[in-house]
């Protein structure tokens, strides 16, 4: 009889309150949700407050198309955070460092307020950059100075008005102590009719199934709601960007849990450049945390025992403060080292994301494909689409691009059947394209976009049409590797230089392109890569190397191998890097296939293109000792901060050497202009290196004939 009353107390209980399924996928989930949210909605009775020694990572860089990335600024910030739970916040910069590769700004000076979030308790979440920059450009939102952006928290006291829920599985069981902690994880979406200008968060929640209480936060943030735009597929073209943030914390005392790791990541790309972004990271850990009791005058439990919202206030110190510290626990460039923008793509947003309706959008891979200008083209311009089956036929896509050569009266494009698969991706490509005959070059040099209409243009050409297969398979769990395989049709042009100088004068006169040999064949090749994104060029730190091998058959006939290893590493006051570059062709192989040697490969005090040969090996490497002074940044303006002095010596060694094997590789080799070098071609510089080494002032000579010092001054890092 009890159970039978049950059931109907049950069944009526369910009749009157039925499960809210808009917002919750079920009924448990949902009051799984509603005990987090109570949970959350106050700090833990044994929280006082704390203090914490921070170390920040900053990293500005790009993201290339093919999913490789490059760091331009690396920047290193050691604070104190201290924090209570009236929310009353001071975080204290304590020591600063940086590295980057040319004459930038320290981004210390763009911060208004503190970036750390001291806790994941409350109603709201206190950001960075919680904005979707592409509706912040059209919309500016008038704030005060001090105050942090705050974004609805998804276990909020008015959560329901924004958010659906999804998930609530255990998806693992942590061991702390000896106590098992499963971990139940929420899929936070967005409701079709949230209040306008709403700053939201989207993604994953981890949460304590025991405590109710957030152990991660990963996902982005955005300002969403108001009148949909007119003209989507013109909004497409301007810049978009989303904040991303991976937030984690770790069990205190076994009681609570607070931040230990934190990054947040500001992407922002156009459709001008396709896949590739411009990225801004910051990665934070938490460590020495000291607890102390609530602030005098707050009664725990009590009415006026509340989270409120306050300004993060930020606190830089003087000069001498910051370069006298030297307590740092990790060094310049491992936080970041490991990390990509790729680790976000499962929850990135729609115009980013592999899911959804298909979607096509005006769009070209790079930049050049819109806009470039050389002496061959003159102005090239160019448009471009895309196509995203995405969820109609999963990992399909169609890319086309297309463009005009004013001074050439030439058009040039591409047009890309592209599938992706795991971690495969396989391509069929059909191209014409003006190709670089420059050999051991800057692995992400695709040419000049401005650079002949200053007058340099330093660089050769050849018009190249092709059909191609490519495979690619990704290696590693974190995708660092990658094999590629291809084959295909291939037609070689020659061309002429339609401009012989800068049209505003600038500069000395063009040189003409130099002679390539005509023909077709059937090309096949592969490559191996491990770490592209570790090179001297830019700053990631680790270990990189490139293998490849291709061929060709027809009426162009070669057999060409090269090798690239690369390694940079920061340890302390010490900057270490260094490339070897070495190659092998056919000895009568036609002259575009030849490696030619000279000043673009860091060969200072040669000519360009000097040397060449069938045979060829160049070694680059730097030191770079720091003095460990002149280390805070220089404040110009109140926002606008110069990087460092921080001033160090650095001594860097170049070595080149191109042989013609036998008598048709000599006489190739002569007639591009060029000689074997004959013996080992090696300079020397010692330079004392200034902001972060982006400047330059020394010594330089060649060590393989007797001559005298030379003065030399750099803008930019060349190692």
């Amino acid at each position: 009889m009890l159970s039978l009353l049950t059931f109907l107390l049950t069944a009526v209980a369910d009749t009157t309150t039925p499960p809210d399924t808009a917002r919750y996928a079920s009924r448990a989930l949902q009051e799984f949700v509603a005990e987090a949210a109570a949970t959350n909605r106050l700090v833990p009775a044994a929280l006082g407050g704390y203090r914490a020694q921070l170390e920040s990572e900053i990293s500005i860089g790009n993201r290339r198309s093919e999913g490789q990335e490059m760091s331009v600024q690396l920047e290193q910030v050691a604070s104190t955070l201290t924090w209570d739970r009236t929310g009353e916040y001071e975080q204290v910069v304590r020591g600063y460092r940086s590295q980057s590769i040319g004459t930038t700004f320290a981004t210390l000076g763009f911060f208004r307020v503190g970036w750390a979030v001291p806790s994941l308790y409350g109603n709201r979440l206190a950001l960075l950059f919680g904005r979707d920059t592409s509706e912040a450009v059209r919309r500016r939102r008038n704030r005060r100075g001090g105050d942090p952006l705050y974004a609805v928290h998804p276990l909020a006291d008015d959560r329901d008005t924004y958010y659906r829920y999804a998930g609530g599985d255990t998806i693992l069981t942590m061991q702390v102590d000896g106590r098992a902690i499963p971990i139940v994880r929420l899929e936070v979406k967005l409701r079709d009719d949230v209040p306008d200008r709403s700053v939201i968060f989207l993604g994953e929640l981890d949460l304590d199934a025991t405590r109710k209480q957030v152990v991660r936060m990963r996902g982005y943030f955005a300002v969403v709601g108001g009148p949909k735009p007119r003209f989507d597929l013109l909004r497409d073209a301007r810049l978009q960007g989303i904040a991303f943030v991976e937030a984690v914390n770790a069990e205190i005392n076994g009681e609570f849990w607070l931040p230990a790791y934190q990054r947040f990541e500001a992407h922002a790309t156009s459709n001008a450049v396709g896949d590739s972004r411009a990225i801004f990271r910051i990665i934070t850990r938490y460590r020495d945390r000291e607890f102390f009791p609530p602030p005098a005058g707050v009664v725990v439990g009590a009415a006026g025992d509340t989270l409120a919202v306050r300004p993060f206030t930020l606190v830089v110190p003087s000069a001498s403060n910051l370069s006298a510290f030297d307590n740092w626990r990790s060094d310049l460039g491992e936080a970041t080292a490991e990390v990509t923008a790729e680790d976000f793509n499962d929850i990135a947003p729609d115009q980013w994301n592999s899911r959804g309706p298909p979607r096509f959008s005006l769009e070209t891979e790079r930049l050049l494909d819109v806009m470039r200008m050389d002496r061959v083209q003159g102005v090239f311009t160019g448009l471009g689409g895309v196509l995203r089956f995405r969820d109609a036929a999963p990992g399909l896509t169609l890319r086309a691009a297309a463009g005009y050569s004013w001074a050439e009266h030439t058009v040039r494009g591409r047009f890309v059947a592209e599938q992706r698969a795991g971690r495969t991706i396989t391509a069929l490509r059909a191209v014409r394209s003006l190709d670089l005959t420059n050999d051991m070059r800057n692995p992400y040099d695709s040419g000049s976009t401005t650079g002949a209409f200053f007058g340099r243009d330093d660089y050769d050409y050849v018009d190249r049409h092709s059909v191609t297969l490519h495979h690619l398979r990704f290696l590693g769990a974190a995708r660092r590797g990658a094999i590629r395989l291809e084959g295909g049709y291939v037609l070689d042009r020659a061309v002429e230089a339609q401009l012989t100088e800068s049209p505003v004068g600038l500069g000395r006169p063009f040189r003409p392109n130099r002679p390539i040999r005509e023909g077709e064949y059937i090309k096949s090749g592969v490559i191996l890569e491990w770490r592209p994104d570790v090179t001297l060029e830019f700053l990631r730190t680790g270990l990189g190397a490139r293998l490849s091998y291709e061929r060709g058959d027809g009426t162009l006939t070669y057999q060409r191998a090269e090798g690239r290893f690369t390694a940079r590493t920061n340890k302390g006051p010490l900057v270490f890097g260094a490339r070897l570059d070495v190659g092998i062709t056919d000895p009568e192989a036609p002259p575009q296939q030849l490696f030619e040697l000279g000043s673009n490969q860091n060969l200072p005090g040669y000519d360009y293109k000097e040397f060449a040969g069938d045979q060829a090996a160049v070694l680059r490497g730097q030191v770079l000792w720091g003095f460990g002074v002149l280390g805070a940044p220089i404040r110009v303006t109140q926002r606008l901060w110069l990087p460092p002095v921080a001033p160090g010596i650095a001594l860097s060694l170049q070595s080149g050497y191109a042989r013609a094997s036998n008598p048709a590789a000599l006489a190739t080799v002569q007639l591009l202009g060029s000689a074997p070098t004959g013996h080992v071609r090696s300079s020397a510089a010692l330079t004392l290196r200034f902001f972060g080494q982006a400047l330059g002032v020394g010594v330089a000579r060649p060590l393989d004939y007797p001559a005298s010092w030379r003065w030399i001054f750099e803008f930019g890092q060349r190692l």
